[in-house]
């Protein structure tokens, strides 16, 4: 009997799980460029004029934004088709970000559109680089 619940009480254990649909976005990104969608201006590293960080918890499925290291927004998230492109939905807001990755001097970066309610379509918004810390 000892050796059963042995061999099976060591597994009750929950190992990490990361869901399957967010592991590559997965880990904490800090913003490194704008570009302004309309104007086409850019800001990169230090010309922006905030710091920023996402927290992507793939375990929780939440998305974190945090602006100047003060946790200003979370959110459920998931990942889905909206408006014909690959989405990062923010479903405690009802809105998304467009998604896709970028390489660049070598480094995978995620680059979010800027926010739309879902359902709509954003023309001209900016886009948001964040490299992966």
């Amino acid at each position: 009997m000892f050796s059963f619940s042995f061999l099976f009480g060591s597994c009750s254990t929950k190992e990490c799980c990361v869901y399957p649909e967010l592991a590559e976005f997965h880990g904490e990104w800090e913003l490194v460029k704008v570009v302004n969608g309309f104007a086409q201006l850019e800001w990169e590293g230090d010309e922006i004029p905030y710091k920023e960080t996402l927290i992507i918890n793939g375990e929780t499925g939440t998305i974190t934004f945090q602006r100047d290291d003060v946790a200003a927004e979370i959110s459920a998230i998931e990942i889905k088709v909206e408006g014909g492109n690959d989405a990062i939905i923010l479903k405690d807001w009802n809105e998304y970000q467009w998604y896709w990755f970028d390489e660049s001097e070598g480094k995978t970066q995620l680059v979010l559109y800027q926010r739309a309610p879902l359902s709509a379509i954003l023309a001209d918004g900016s886009n948001f680089y964040y490299s992966k810390k």
